[in-house]
């Protein structure tokens, strides 16, 4: 008997061939269950795509801050010790 906890939704999913064996075996390799395992890989794949969104983002923004002097004016104290 399988029970659901109140805190989780069910979702179906079509995969291809091979990765229902392969999602069991790793799970099992991991000591998960395959619910826990596509969590931490979807969890993981959620963390990637913010990485690369903050990073585009600071590329978008690394000439604004090379031409903007108002950002650049205290670029000399940057390692400076303030003890």
């Amino acid at each position: 008997m399988v029970t659901i906890s109140k805190q989780h939704d069910r979702i179906t999913v079509s995969l291809p061939r091979g990765y229902s064996s392969a999602i069991k075996s790793l799970a099992t390799e991991l000591a998960l269950s395959q619910s826990e395992l596509i969590v931490k890989a979807f969890e993981a794949y959620r963390e990637s795509q913010q990485r690369k969104r903050v990073e585009e983002i600071a590329r978008s923004m690394v000439d604004e801050y090379r031409q903007n002097t108002d950002l650049v004016a205290f670029t000399s104290l940057d390692r400076e010790d303030f003890k």
